[in-house]
């Protein structure tokens, strides 16, 4: 028997992925319209209301009320809903549900909320995207024995570009192609690269590339600056539909991803699917995915967004403007970039060893496309 899975909230684009999966006897309804890559303006504004002292203190926690329809059970992306009928909850980060705030489960109305919300008789499962979300879970809430605790990771699919012979031909060019991806270009350690290229440059190294997708409005006209005088570097708006942007990430080498903040980093599976050596800070879910020497390398921000535990750094996290959005550039990761990629550059059996043991771990185990929908179908079928 068909069940059919109502998706209720906006959500991630890269969840189309599932949706479109054709798990067996499972039908997701969705709307395009509610597929987002980045958060749009009046988004953010919200987002900044929401996430407000004053909303601390009268305990916001945003539940979204949902019609009947002609569906078996509901899918919500962060959210709790009030529903007539079962709903579960996909999860990136368990403070996600009280819009990031470290502070309103604590207060008198955001416990009440929360307690009421989750004893809902119709919230049967709530599924992290990453151990690291479902380790912690529990540290901030009193979760229900009945309610279904999973993880499973995005599915995202192996569409059979590359293969490890290819992989292994492309880590043997003559130029080694790197990758910056991200809407938020210094949030993500846009300016920490750029240093890295202009030292590169200035050592005559001209067969190291640098691809940038980015939100160009976000760069600043000292960084574009650079960018416009290195020849290495090619800088592209953030605009690619999803065919494109699978033929840059197979066509590169290496992935620098040396973000301030992060839970589930996506750019990195989606660019360890393609045989991409990762070069990355180890924040939250990073470390799941990317092992030092196995297939990349890992590194320290300046601020830990999270501890070691991943839990919350408080003084970081509640402290943005005066750490990760400052305007900085960490030379301690430059120095880390500059030295791997002139290793790589000088070792390709490694960058070759890197990236086939990257293309492996993305397509085998808990990131296989049949493993994670065999879950998936687990779990609503039992419903």
């Amino acid at each position: 028997m068909m069940k059919k899975v109502y998706v209720a909230t906006k959500a991630r684009g890269f969840l189309v992925s599932l949706f479109n999966s054709n798990i067996k006897n499972i039908e997701f309804i969705y709307k395009k319209d509610k597929l987002y890559e980045t958060n749009s303006k009046l988004k953010k504004y919200i987002s900044k209301i929401v996430k407000s002292k004053f909303s601390d203190h009268v305990g916001i926690i945003r539940r979204l009320d949902i019609p009947d329809g002609n569906f078996d059970i509901a899918f919500s992306y962060n959210r709790f809903l009030k529903s007539s009928k079962k709903y579960i909850i996909y999860l990136e980060n368990p403070l996600a549900l009280m819009h990031y705030s470290t502070g309103r489960n604590k207060s008198y109305l955001g416990k009440a909320k929360l307690n009421k919300y989750l004893k809902d008789p119709n919230l049967v499962s709530i599924i992290c995207l990453s151990k690291a979300c479902f380790d912690t879970l529990n540290n901030f809430y009193s979760i229900p024995e009945r309610i279904i605790i999973e993880q499973i990771y995005p599915l995202i699919p192996n569409d059979g570009n590359l293969n490890p012979e290819k992989i292994s031909l492309k880590c043997h060019n003559k130029e080694i192609r790197c990758l910056y991806i991200s809407s938020n270009f210094n949030l993500k350690g846009g300016k920490d690269i750029i240093e890295t290229f202009k030292r590169l440059k200035i050592q005559g190294i001209d067969n190291i590339k640098l691809k940038i997708v980015t939100q160009i409005e976000s760069v600043h006209n000292s960084s574009l600056k650079e960018i416009n005088n290195n020849k290495n570097i090619e800088l592209y708006n953030f605009n690619f539909n999803k065919e494109e942007l699978n033929e840059i990430y197979s066509s590169s080498n290496i992935l620098l991803n040396p973000t301030r903040q992060d839970s589930f980093s996506l750019v990195v599976l989606e660019a360890m699917k393609n045989g991409n050596t990762i070069i990355t800070t180890d924040l939250y879910a990073i470390p799941e995915m990317v092992k030092s020497n196995i297939n990349g390398y890992l590194t320290e921000p300046r601020f830990r967004f999270f501890n070691y535990d991943n839990m919350p750094n408080l003084e970081v996290w509640n402290n943005r403007k005066n750490t990760i959005y400052s305007d900085y550039t960490d030379f301690e990761i430059v120095n880390f970039i500059y030295e791997k990629l002139l290793s790589l550059n000088n070792n390709r059996a490694e960058l070759e060893r890197l990236s086939l043991n990257s293309y492996k771990e993305a397509n085998t185990g808990a990131f296989n496309e049949e493993s994670i929908k065999n879950k998936w179908s687990s779990i609503i079928n039992g419903i």
